[in-house]
């Protein structure tokens, strides 16, 4: 039985696939807790529009192993999350004369609708809509598994590309033995 629903953002599955130790550590956590991986559609487009994706297969695999193995559960966007999605923007936009982009309040609606908890490094949004806003009596469920900017803006500088196989076979890994 799965215990909960868990969005993970775009911004999360790079730093998996960078194989940032807090990220790293966070998404084995929810594996090990039995969440239940949900992709909005909105996500799984930022993941498959990175030019790589056409040039380099390790990346395509990466992406796809994201996509199509690790999610349980790919939410369409719907009419209902359209609507809440542009609900959130313009109260943003109307309290705050904040600009949060479509795909992020798509990502917050889909949240909201599917009762899942979002896991992003977004705070510059998500923690807006949480403190600003709420459906059905509710605020949105957000979780930055990063703590440390400092030390994650220093790791992004350095990273480097081949441990991008590596973050998805251990992913795999980890996924299957749960």
């Amino acid at each position: 039985m799965l215990d909960e629903k868990v969005i993970i953002d775009t911004n999360i599955w790079a730093s998996h696939a960078l194989n940032y130790p807090e990220v790293v550590e966070y998404i084995n956590e929810l594996i090990s807790n039995n969440a239940e991986f949900l992709m909005p559609t909105v996500v799984e487009m930022e993941l498959l529009s990175h030019w790589e994706v056409e040039t380099n297969p390790q990346v395509k695999a990466v992406k796809n192993h994201y996509i199509y193995d690790m999610t349980d559960k790919i939410v369409d966007v719907t009419s209902e999350i359209a609507q809440l999605a542009a609900q959130i923007r313009r109260k943003a936009k109307i309290e705050s004369n904040k600009k949060i982009k479509g795909p992020d309040a798509m990502i917050a609606a889909s949240a909201f609708i599917h009762n899942a908890k979002l896991i992003s490094n977004n705070n510059k949004d998500f923690a807006w809509i949480t403190f600003n806003f709420s459906y059905r009596g509710q605020p949105l469920s957000y979780v930055n598994p990063i703590k440390d900017t400092i030390a994650y803006a220093s790791f992004i500088k350095s990273f480097e590309l081949p441990t991008l196989t590596h973050a998805a076979d251990t992913f795999q890994k980890n996924k299957k033995e749960t």
